[in-house]
C-alpha cells in the first residue's frame, strides 16, 4: 500500500511538475528587415519554443495598417506551416511608434476618436482572421499620458472582440522604472506626480499575456548609474534593473501573465572621457552579437562581463573601419547581450513564476547559443 502510494505521489509530481514547464512560454520576435535569417536560424530550433512573432505590422499616420512584413512572401509561409505543425502560436505585431509631437497627436486622437478607435480594432480582428493567426501582440509606444484612459479601452474593446473568436491579445509595454530610481534626485512631491500612458492594471486584467520590454535600460535607471559612477556604464538590461521592473508590475499584472522581453543586442559608443558623473556616450549605431564578437576578435579584444551581467569591451583607434584616419586617437565601447545574459533573466522570470520569456530579436545575428539556454 505504502508502494503504491508513493507511486500516485511521485507521478503526481511529476505530471505537476511538466505542467509547470508547459505554462513557460518561450516567444521570439523575427523582423522583417531580418526575416531570411531569422526563419533560417528558427527552423532548425522550433521545439525550443512556443510563440512566434512576425515584426511588424505598422500603424501609419491615417490609422491603415502597413503589411511591412509582406506576409504573404518567402519564408513566411513556410515557417508558419511549420511552425503551426508543432503547435506554435502566432502572434504577429503591429507596431505604433511615433517619433514626434504631431505624430503622438495623431497616435492620441485615433484612440481617441471613438469611431476611429472601433474602426481601427475591427481591422485588426478582420486581419487575425483573414490570416488564421492565433492573435495579435501590440506594440504602440510612445504615447502621451493623454492616452492612457483611451488606449486602455482600446484593449478592453479589442480584446472582447478578439476572444469572440477564440483569439488572443498579447499586449507589449515598455519597462516602467520605479520612480524613486529613475529619478533618484527628484523630490517626493514630484514623484507623487509622476503620469504613464500605460494603465496596468487594465492592461493585466484585460491581455492574456503582458510582454514587458526589459531593455533599452540605457539611463533610465539614474539610481543604478551613480552606483555604478566609477565604471563605463551603459547597459542594454542589467539584471538589478530587470528586477526592478518586474517587481512593480508584479503589484498590477498577475505573474503568470507577465513575460519578460529580453534583447539579443547592444550598441557601439564613442566615449567622450569626463569626471565620473560627466562622461558622455555618442552611440554609433547597434551592435548585434555576431557583429560584435567579430569586431573583438579582429582587434584581438576578449569580451568581459561586466556589472549588468552582459558583454563589454572597449578600445581605442586612430582609423575607421575602412581604414580612414579619425584626425586623432578614439575611445569607443561596445556593449550587448548574449546567451548568459539570457539565461539569468530566465532565472529570474522562473524564480518570480512569471509566464515565460519573450526575446528580441532573432534575425540570425543573435548567439546561436540562445537556443540552449532557453530549451
Amino acid at each position: 500500500m505504502f508502494r503504491k502510494n508513493l507511486l500516485l505521489l511521485t507521478f503526481l509530481i511529476s505530471m505537476f511538475s511538466f505542467a509547470s514547464a508547459a505554462t513557460f512560454d518561450k516567444a521570439i520576435w523575427i523582423p522583417y528587415w531580418g526575416k531570411t535569417g531569422g526563419a533560417s536560424s528558427t527552423l532548425p530550433n522550433l521545439s525550443s519554443i512556443t510563440q512566434i512573432s512576425p515584426f511588424s505590422f505598422e500603424l501609419q499616420t491615417d490609422g491603415t495598417l502597413k503589411n511591412a512584413l509582406k506576409i504573404e512572401e518567402a519564408p513566411w509561409p513556410d515557417l508558419i506551416a511549420q511552425a503551426k505543425k508543432k503547435g506554435i502560436k502566432i502572434y504577429p505585431s503591429i507596431l505604433s511608434y511615433p517619433h514626434n509631437d504631431k505624430e503622438k497627436q495623431i497616435q492620441y486622437l485615433l484612440l481617441a476618436q471613438k469611431a476611429k478607435r472601433i474602426a481601427h480594432e475591427k481591422a485588426i480582428v478582420a486581419l487575425v482572421k483573414k490570416y488564421k493567426f492565433d492573435g495579435i501582440d501590440i506594440d504602440y509606444e510612445a504615447k502621451i499620458a493623454e492616452t492612457k484612459p483611451y488606449f486602455s479601452a482600446f484593449l478592453t474593446e479589442l480584446g472582447k472582440l478578439l476572444h469572440a473568436s477564440n483569439k488572443k491579445l498579447i499586449c507589449t509595454v515598455e519597462a516602467r522604472t520605479p520612480p524613486e530610481s529613475r529619478y533618484a534626485t527628484t523630490s517626493t512631491q514630484v514623484l507623487s506626480k509622476v503620469e504613464y500612458a500605460n494603465d496596468y492594471k487594465v492592461i493585466g486584467k484585460v491581455c492574456d499575456q503582458v510582454r514587458i520590454m526589459t531593455y533599452d535600460q540605457l539611463n533610465d535607471d539614474a539610481s543604478l548609474v551613480q552606483d555604478n559612477s566609477a565604471y563605463l556604464y551603459r547597459p542594454v538590461s542589467d539584471i538589478t534593473w530587470v528586477k526592478k521592473v518586474l517587481t512593480l508590475a508584479l503589484e498590477d499584472i498577475p505573474a503568470k501573465k507577465i513575460l519578460v522581453g529580453v534583447a539579443t543586442y547592444g550598441y557601439k559608443y564613442e566615449i567622450i572621457s569626463g569626471t565620473a558623473t560627466s562622461t558622455r556616450y555618442i552611440r554609433i549605431g547597434s551592435m548585434n552579437f555576431i557583429y560584435a564578437d567579430q569586431l573583438a576578435k579582429s582587434i584581438g579584444i576578449t569580451p568581459t562581463r561586466n556589472t549588468a551581467g552582459e558583454l563589454s569591451f572597449n578600445y581605442a583607434t586612430t582609423t575607421d573601419y575602412s581604414g580612414q584616419s579619425l584626425g586623432g586617437w578614439k575611445q569607443y565601447m561596445v556593449w550587448y547581450s548574449d546567451a548568459q545574459a539570457i539565461a539569468d533573466k530566465i532565472k529570474i522570470a522562473k524564480l518570480y513564476k512569471l509566464g515565460g520569456v519573450a526575446i528580441f530579436k532573432i534575425d540570425g545575428s543573435q548567439d546561436e547559443n540562445i537556443w540552449k539556454v532557453i530549451k
